[in-house]
């Protein structure tokens, strides 16, 4: 792409090491939408440099990047597979982003379609950090919705997100042969900016209300399933309610259970899950084994007492550093101490901090940038951040 005259070009890029902490794709996808965010050039080296095999962008990267070029009128360099620099310098947009188009659904909805395209049986959940907070912060007419094709969300409605609406077309895999998914999303418009948010526990703590299991095997293996998971969970949730949900996986080599317990009130949600990716010499076996993992991974988030699971937190990052004011995250305790962020928490942090200027302390506490306001101080503010990082760090 040509670069524009937007003076914003002529500005030194941050410079972020892409193998810094996690050092993976994390730090691509979270840098990459703060800068389509404020217009803040990037470049960035040694793309996914902990990763094995050589690191560099693969195709569920390389989409990324195409999409959000698109949608800022980027100037780009090293947008191609494999490569392991990047600089990604966004433009002007003069009016909406160029990655909507206006359509009218039948029944005359008027809404706003974007759609991103993998190509390949990369995971859309990942891909979607890079494209999700970009779409939530973009400002459009209030009359219409966000359509959008192609991408995974977990519900952050708690947190002041809107509430979004899934329908899912065809599941995708990786494993027991590739199949290329399908799924649309409908967002209602967002009100900016998004405002301060807590997510700490209850006092005293309680115990979930019930916890759901779902699912995804060989319908040969459903009873077996379905007739060791109550008695696993009542080792670790005595006398918690339990659901289960079943669906086929089509395949032998597909196996997938996920488990979320849920709070009185629907105060929070934790969650734990596991796909099978190893070579399955025996089904009954490696389901007990995944049942066991994911029954004691969820008992360590509950006992925490965080109210957010370690995965959900590190997603929860970026969204701390654009609100508005503090925002806390409680990451939990555990042996008495406050438990450590992973290091995708940390990458994320990482990245927001030489980005906005942003800090998060141990006990999961962010002060927000208040990025979208009006009276246009949440962008002073990320220019007063990204100054204080240039002299600080």
């Amino acid at each position: 792409m040509a670069p524009s005259q937007d003076p914003s070009r002529q500005k030194e890029p941050i410079e972020l090491d892409g193998r810094t902490h996690e050092g993976g794709g994390q730090l691509l996808r979270n840098a990459l939408v703060l800068s389509s965010l404020t217009s803040t050039p990037l470049r960035i080296t040694h793309i996914r440099g902990n990763r094995s095999g050589g690191g560099g962008l693969k195709a569920q990267h390389l989409a990324c990047v195409n999409w959000l070029a698109h949608a800022t009128n980027a100037h780009v360099e090293g947008a191609e597979k494999g490569s392991k620099t990047l600089e990604f310098r966004p433009g002007v947009v003069e009016g909406l982003s160029p990655a909507f188009e206006e359509r009218t659904l039948e029944g005359g909805e008027e809404v706003y379609a974007a759609k991103l395209e993998i190509g390949t049986a990369g995971s859309t959940s990942l891909a979607l950090q890079a494209v999700l907070p970009f779409i939530l912060f973009s400002k459009f007419p209030e009359h219409r919705k966000v359509f959008i094709a192609q991408v995974l969300l977990p519900t952050l409605a708690r947190i002041g997100l809107p509430h979004i609406i899934p329908s899912l077309t065809k599941r995708g895999w990786s494993t027991g042969g590739t199949t290329i998914g399908s799924f649309t999303l409908s967002i209602p418009p967002q009100t900016l900016p998004l405002p301060t948010f807590t997510l700490t526990p209850e006092t005293p703590q309680t115990k979930p209300s019930n916890i759901h299991a779902t699912i995804l095997a060989p319908t040969t293996l459903h009873t077996h399933i379905t007739t060791i998971l109550p008695t696993t969970l009542s080792r670790y949730f005595p006398s918690v309610p339990l659901t289960i949900t079943t669906e086929s996986s089509l395949s032998e080599k597909r196996l997938y259970i996920l488990l979320t317990a849920t709070y009185p009130h629907n105060t929070h949600i934790l969650a734990a899950d596991h796909l099978h990716v190893r070579k399955i010499r025996s089904l009954e076996r490696a389901a007990t084994e995944m049942i066991e993992l994911v029954a004691s991974n969820l008992a360590r988030e509950v006992e925490s007492g965080a109210c957010v699971d370690e995965h959900l937190r590190d997603q929860l990052v970026i969204f701390q550093a654009l609100a508005q004011g503090r925002s806390v995250v409680y990451p939990g305790e555990e042996d008495g101490e406050l438990r450590e962020p992973s290091l995708h928490a940390r990458t994320a942090e990482w990245v927001a901090r030489r980005m906005l200027g942003v800090r998060f302390d141990a006990e999961g506490v962010c002060e927000g940038v208040g990025f979208g306001r009006e009276d246009g101080d949440g962008v002073e503010g990320v220019v007063r951040g990204l100054e204080e990082v240039s002299l600080g760090d």
